[in-house]
């Protein structure tokens, strides 16, 4: 039996997290400005130079249990906690649910902070993050829908149970990204490379992926229904029970004939026929 991402999952990650630093901020606080504040308390523990083998790889993913523990070796180190608390009071008073501008409040830079950073459960819906690194970041269950994120970096990124259908992913790099189960219908990811993505039970519905490199994606169980795949580079990608009726294709390379007559027998046009 598969086990599938759950809103009860992904919700009891967060109060895992909200429940774990005591002290620093409310239980209840949003995902959106739990996740500013863990950023930002990754990035300020770092900036106490309390333990020397810290680096910031090492701080990312951190269970609260562990960010629990480091505060107080930093406590124990000296480490004076009163600034941090200040910017955690702003964030929590903020009259704003926006996670670009929580993260403007505390002094971090989206573009570059959020690389390696635990956004569980955010919302970013509609937001431009265009060209912005995002490597590695642990985007769980969160809501990317009309995001730009076009020339992005998304590689290793895991966005299981994302939606980022109708976002703009045109030339992002997304090698090795997990897309188990995220929604990418009509998304744009023309020129985008997904080489090694896991894209099982995803949809791609009426997505646009021409030009983009899906060499070696795991496409098992995804629903292409209607998407468009010109000049796609298609080797060694897994199709075992993909939806793709109605899929187009055209001048895509990778292909073997067999693989090109089972896709055609199973709804897919291909257009250069």
């Amino acid at each position: 039996m598969k086990t599938g991402i759950t809103v009860k999952n992904i919700a009891d990650e967060i109060f895992d997290s909200m429940t774990g630093i005591e002290g620093l901020w409310p239980h209840n606080i949003s995902p959106n400005r739990l996740a500013v504040l863990e950023i930002k308390l990754v990035l300020w523990l770092r900036s106490q130079n309390f333990n020397s083998e810290l680096t910031s790889e090492s701080l990312q993913y951190k269970s609260p249990e562990e960010l629990q523990g480091l505060m107080l070796s930093a406590t124990a180190a000296g480490c004076d906690f009163s600034e941090f608390r200040i910017m955690s009071k702003n964030v929590v008073e903020a009259n704003t649910e926006d996670l670009l501008e929580l993260a403007n409040i505390v002094g971090l830079n989206p573009a570059e902070d959020f690389a390696d950073a635990k956004l569980l459960g955010v919302s970013l819906c509609g937001v431009d993050l265009s060209g912005a690194n995002l490597h590695g970041a642990y985007l769980r269950g969160s809501d990317l829908s009309d995001a730009d994120l076009s020339e992005a970096n998304l590689s290793k990124v895991n966005l299981g149970g994302a939606d980022l259908s109708g976002a703009l992913l045109s030339n992002a790099n997304l090698t090795d990204a997990n897309l188990h189960l995220v929604s990418l219908a009509l998304a744009n990811l023309s020129g985008a490379n997904l080489s090694g993505a896991n894209l099982s039970n995803a949809n791609l519905s009426n997505a646009n992926l021409s030009d983009a490199n899906l060499s070696g994606a795991n496409l098992s169980d995804a629903d292409l229904t209607q998407a468009g795949l010109a000049l796609t580079n298609l080797k060694g990608a897994n199709f075992q029970n993909t939806k793709v009726e109605k899929a187009r294709l055209w001048h895509d390379a990778g292909l073997s004939e067999e693989m090109k007559q089972d896709l055609i027998s199973r709804g897919a046009v291909f257009e250069d026929t």
